[in-house]
């Protein structure tokens, strides 16, 4: 496709959509895992360089403070900060929580997105804070045996193809009205549920995290995916990172 003047963004919607398939043709055991083709020491898709779609510290703390005008803005920004809080959880991993993943330190869980395709994937590991159990708290499951699910965002009785309908209709009422709610609080970018993961890694080696460090936050099984996340650093901690070469 490069040979044919394709961009990377073009090639790599249609590499996705093929990993997509083979993802679910392994989960349903028409593909052995030995003919997956993507992964590590495998093909690795490339990652255009697009705008990145982190937000800054004070950009967060902005958001964070600002009081939503409606109750739907409210819910959106609840699971935009609870996504963000818990290193960038993927809302399709949200709505999977089970109570058995939850206790009052930490929330551990196997993200849906690799788990199809790494036998050997290790759980990821959030620790938990006021916030988590605050979100946790207003929208859970009064019934908190460990296998129910933590959040009504979907139904698990219905077929596969209905709770990807319904958790596609969760994530554009999200994107809709935290988007509507980051406009009127100044940030001028159509913010997403990407933003959160985008916005986690960031601030994370922003604050003094290492690379290795968020990309196992991230479970991201090598450092490209995860240099993929950061959007930089800003000129003032370049110059910062400058005036202090001299420190000796």
């Amino acid at each position: 496709m490069v040979q044919k003047n394709k961009s990377l963004t073009t090639v790599s919607i249609y590499l996705r959509a093929l990993r997509a398939i083979f993802n679910n043709a392994i989960t349903e055991k028409i593909v052995y895992q030995a003919y997956y083709p993507f992964g590590k020491k495998k093909y690795e898709i490339p990652s255009p360089k697009g705008v990145k779609k982190a937000l800054s510290k004070e950009q967060l703390s902005t958001l964070f403070h600002a009081k939503p005008e409606t109750p739907d803005q409210q819910k959106a920004k609840d699971f935009f900060f609870f996504s963000y809080t818990c290193n960038g959880m993927n809302f399709k991993d949200i709505a999977n929580l089970k109570f058995k993943n939850y206790n009052s330190d930490t929330i551990t869980f196997y993200r849906e997105k690799t788990k199809s395709t790494h036998s050997d994937q290790s759980a990821v590991t959030i620790y938990v804070n006021d916030y988590i159990k605050k979100i946790i708290e207003k929208y859970g499951n009064t019934e908190k045996k460990p296998e129910h699910y933590i959040f009504d965002i979907v139904d698990h009785e219905i077929t596969p193809e209905q709770q990807h309908k319904q958790l596609k209709n969760f994530i554009r009422f999200v994107n809709q009205h935290f988007s509507k709610f980051a406009k009127q609080n100044g940030i001028k970018e159509n913010v997403s549920k990407y933003w959160a993961r985008h916005s986690f890694a960031t601030n994370a080696i922003r604050s003094g995290a290492s690379m290795e460090f968020v990309s196992e936050a991230l479970s991201h099984s090598n450092l490209n995916t995860t240099q993929n996340y950061f959007a930089g650093f800003t000129d003032d901690m370049k110059k910062n990172i400058s005036d202090k070469l001299m420190d000796l």
